[in-house]
């Protein structure tokens, strides 16, 4: 258990005033990558194709027919298959579903435009131009996942699927009824999508040019590194955004950052590559059931945040595509020389 909680303490005044200078100082050096300056950039005109809005205005009974307009548009989703009837089958009971239907038109008050959303990725996607001057964007759909909040958002070979119906609000009914976890359900919300959708962009880059993680600090640095490359894309969203803290969560793991290092390293953690040891401190949960009901989850993926936040503020020469092709995991905690207190 962590038995030494911080507490906030005063900083004396001899240390505030040479912190004027320090501060100065700071000033003066180059600014982080959150930082960049995109006005030379020109923000993409981004649409998003919406899958679920053609599926569900079918006639079922004329179904091949139909679709016959659209499937260039959606050859994503469609493939060779809408041409076998063993496809046909399977979309016709797809868009028959009782409970999909019900989905759709619950959508409907909420995501009955996604200008908002195209608006909010039209900006990070600026910043990741900047950032990745020859990656092709991606192409953009939403759909209904039929409740797959696993994977709300799927991605491949420069295509990207959103599972609209995983961002109607926590309160919406349907996620209580399919028994998703409260803690969950509080970032099922629209204001999380665009998030959500870069965040799996990140993931794409990470999986395709770094190593499998293997020890906790693997991890804590992969988590890092997501995190880091959300900085990028969205410079002016809170930090309980991109990691989704409640306020008090944030302000435990701020004051307890140190404690918790702590409780890595005594404990032989930090190399360990016991999986399922990993997951209580990377995974998704209510809180961290090692400390208290009261303390922050995924405090291993919070710290591993911390620590490319300040290898990234050390070595301003290196860019974004440079850090998460970057594999070595001990390179960058060290480089970091990150010390919670």
């Amino acid at each position: 258990m962590l038995s030494y909680i911080r507490t906030f303490r005063r900083i004396p005044k001899p240390i505030l005033f040479f912190l004027i200078p320090v501060g100065l100082f700071w000033g003066c050096r180059q600014k982080p990558h959150w930082e960049a300056d995109v006005t030379a950039t020109s923000k993409p005109n981004i649409s998003i194709s919406r899958y679920e809005e053609v599926l569900f205005n079918l006639n079922p009974f004329t179904l091949r027919e139909d679709i016959d307009p659209y499937i260039g548009e959606f050859y994503f989703f469609l493939g060779e298959a809408i041409d076998t009837a063993e496809g046909q089958e399977q979309l016709f009971d797809y868009i028959t579903d009782p409970f999909l239907i019900s989905i759709y038109q619950d959508l409907q008050e909420i995501w009955s435009t996604v200008d908002p959303l195209e608006t909010s990725l039209s900006e990070a996607l600026r910043y990741y131009q900047y950032h990745f001057p020859n990656h092709p964007l991606p192409r953009l759909y939403t759909y209904i996942s039929g409740l797959d909040y696993h994977l709300p958002i799927k991605y491949a070979e420069g295509h990207m699927a959103i599972g609209i119906d995983m961002y109607l609000g926590a309160d919406y009914p349907k996620y209580a009824q399919a028994g998703i976890p409260q803690y969950m359900r509080e970032r099922f919300t629209p204001g999380h999508t665009a998030l959500d959708a870069m965040r799996m962009l990140a993931e794409s880059h990470l999986q395709e040019k770094a190593s499998r993680p293997e020890t906790l600090l693997d991890f804590m640095i992969y988590e890092g590194k997501v995190l880091y490359f959300l900085d990028c894309m969205f410079p002016r969203k809170s930090d309980t955004l991109k990691m989704p803290y409640t306020t008090s969560q944030l302000h435990w793991m701020r004051n307890n950052a140190g404690p918790v290092w702590a409780y890595f390293i005594e404990n032989d953690m930090v190399y360990s590559t016991d999986r399922q040891m990993i997951n209580k401190f990377v995974g998704d949960a209510p809180f961290t059931a090692a400390f208290s009901e009261n303390s922050a989850p995924r405090t291993a993926a919070w710290l591993g945040w911390q620590m490319v936040r300040e290898y990234m503020r050390r070595h301003p020469e290196i860019s974004l595509q440079k850090l998460l092709q970057e594999t070595d995991s001990r390179k960058i905690l060290a480089a970091s020389r990150y010390r919670p207190r």
